[in-house]
């Protein structure tokens, strides 16, 4: 995935890299309506060669429909969505998600940060 900094995906524009994963990768971005920043998730799906055409569409088809699920969550540790869009840019579809900033990391990252004694407790709060 090319690096998507100084892109502007609507009203939000990326600022910098801050976590990657499987699936996408993760933006400090602000929002400039409100000047406020925060989390964009964002995933690239070719729409050249490999996967084809209708794969690129079924996978924003079921990217949609998973956002209209999240968004209708409601539990404190689970973040709001608060928004999600798609837009074309250099013959790829790149569709996004727009979360709350939280510095403390990944979720990986907060569980690393507790010792090992302090796991079970740890699970038991996202859990619950």
């Amino acid at each position: 995935m090319m690096s998507l900094e100084g892109m502007q995906l609507g009203q939000y524009r990326l600022l910098r890299l801050i976590g990657k994963g499987g699936m996408g990768e993760v933006y400090l971005a602000e929002d400039t309506r409100i000047a406020r920043q925060v989390a964009i998730k964002v995933i690239q799906a070719e729409t050249t060669g490999y996967p084809d055409p209708i794969a690129s569409q079924e996978a924003s088809r079921l990217f949609l429909r998973e956002m209209k699920v999240i968004t209708t969550l409601d539990h404190p540790h689970i973040l709001p969505v608060f928004d999600f869009g798609e837009t074309k840019y250099n013959k790829s579809t790149i569709m996004y998600m727009v979360m709350p900033l939280r510095m403390a990391g990944t979720l990986n990252d907060w569980l690393q940060a507790r010792s090992s004694t302090d796991f079970s407790t740890a699970l038991n709060d996202i859990t619950c």
